[in-house]
């Protein structure tokens, strides 16, 4: 496989433009630069998407040096619809037709909306939790009426790998520098809790969302592995070694949850595993990498690094040690954590959303009213009432759906999960994107247990490309069974 593309130049030259941002840190020019960056869809529209796939995982670092880049993935997106748009203006009827995922998902969001006005949320938080849970959807809508071809799919691949590879060496530099290497001041200073420290959070910011991202990329990979011959498939091994160390030292319970969940269910549906070979290579290099990091890391904020106060250079203190990681995942269920849950935890805020749904049964208060991103800037007309905390993040999907959307938006999320689950059925088996439907969707729907999944951008950014790119197939294997 000739893994050079004539989309390379431009990518670099996009990537160029960002990193000259960073250097002139006005809000202008990183608008000006996003719109740049946006322009390329009547070039080519598949850039523009690299361009997502490039910048949404960093964007978070972006943000830290130019606040300008916060729109980036907003006029991509938007930029990317207009063309779509005028692709379809000689068939306008195709622009309105909608399937029962996106008819259940778009009432889903109408449910939210209205509930939210007739609670009292402000316009500017409606608009910002809509915009959270629309945006990266309006992909799905993009991608399925795009041609997209094998060039396009090499090349999705390869920019999610190269990408990929670049944040896992970054997350291998910040776990050996105890966070005092290439990272924002601002990052590097924060205060993190002592199980919290141990954790890479990498350009993407945080633990959870950099450990579902890499096993993403992770599958992506395989792409490449089966695309590629001779010595150049090393590369693409160590990349996935890389990939793999960094997702195992992010200390993601949540991501090996949903990762557990796919494996089951791929399984399941396969009845073997493919690759099993390579997979076990890859896992045992893995665990190598991970506990050589690890231990080097411990060495290094032990002896090495000295703008520490001493009570940060106590491993006991600081949950560090050999075991340190590791008890993540051992004092999950222990008593301890299952009494901190009851009492201001997870399931605390069960048992809150279940109080406030019994007030509102039918549609709930609305967006922006329980646990949502929006409610972390404006906060919430309902928490005083329920003695809520003022930026109360529910980390978990299903409650706020509850809460927020009641009865009736559950029913729709659960028709907008069926649309999804007979797509994913229908390419169980034979299809490139097998592997990644059935992530998604397993690993989706469990991990929102522990996430709000629809507002992890690089996790919806992923699903909803694949997700247009899998109508397409579905609708080609329709139409060679009817010729």
């Amino acid at each position: 496989m000739n893994i050079m593309s004539n989309r390379f130049i431009p990518i670099l030259i996009g990537v160029f433009l960002v990193i000259i941002g960073l250097f002139i840190p006005n809000p202008i020019i990183g608008i000006v630069i996003c719109l740049l960056l946006a322009a390329v869809v009547f070039y080519d529209e598949k850039i523009a998407l690299l361009f997502l796939i490039v910048m949404v995982p960093i964007r978070p670092f972006l943000i830290v040096y130019n606040s300008g880049y916060k729109f980036i993935a907003d006029l991509l997106i938007f930029f990317l619809l207009l063309k779509v748009i005028y692709n379809q203006r000689n068939n306008i009827r195709n622009l309105f037709r909608f399937n029962l995922l996106e008819i259940s998902y778009i009432l889903f969001l109408v449910v939210g909306v209205v509930s939210a006005l007739l609670t009292g949320v402000s316009l500017a938080a409606i608009i910002m939790q809509v915009r959270a849970f629309l945006v990266f959807f309006l992909l799905y809508y993009i991608v399925k009426r795009m041609n997209i071809g094998e060039k396009d799919i090499r090349d999705f691949a390869l920019t999610t790998f190269i990408t990929a590879v670049v944040l896992s060496i970054h997350g291998l530099v910040e776990k050996i520098s105890v966070r005092t290497l290439l990272l924002p001041e601002l990052w590097a200073n924060m205060t993190l809790s002592p199980t919290n420290k141990i954790r890479i959070y990498g350009l993407i910011s945080g633990p959870n969302e950099l450990a579902l991202y890499l096993f993403i990329a992770f599958l992506i990979s395989f792409y490449l592995l089966a695309k590629t011959v001779g010595k150049q498939k090393i590369f693409i091994y160590i990349g996935m070694t890389l990939m793999l160390s960094v997702f195992l030292l992010t200390y993601s319970r949540g991501a090996v949850l949903a990762v557990a969940a796919f494996l089951v269910a791929y399984i399941i549906v396969n009845r073997k595993i493919h690759h099993f070979k390579r997979v076990i290579i890859l896992v045992a290099a893995s665990m190598v990498t991970f506990f050589a990091v690890a231990s080097l890391s411990e060495y290094m904020d032990k002896h090495v690094i000295v703008e520490k106060a001493p009570s940060e250079k106590d491993g006991e203190n600081t949950g560090k040690g050999k075991n340190g990681g590791l008890n993540r995942f051992k004092e999950a269920l222990s008593e301890e954590n299952i009494e901190l849950s009851n009492a201001d935890g997870r399931v605390y805020y069960v048992k809150k959303a279940i109080e406030v749904f019994k007030d509102k049964p039918i549609m709930g208060y609305g967006f922006a009213t329980f646990g949502g991103s929006a409610t972390m800037t404006y906060s919430s007309p309902i928490y005083k009432d329920y003695e809520i905390a003022w930026n109360f993040y529910s980390d978990n999907q299903y409650i706020q759906i509850l809460a927020e959307t009641g009865i009736i938006g559950v029913l729709l999320v659960a028709l907008f999960i069926y649309g999804i689950f007979r797509m994913t059925w229908a390419l169980r088996k034979g299809s490139l994107i097998s592997p990644l439907l059935l992530f998604f969707l397993f690993g989706g729907v469990t991990s929102a247990v522990v996430y709000n999944i629809l507002e992890n951008d690089v996790f919806m950014l992923y699903y909803f490309i694949v997700l247009g790119y899998a109508y397409q197939l579905l609708e080609k294997g329709k139409s060679s069974s009817i010729n």
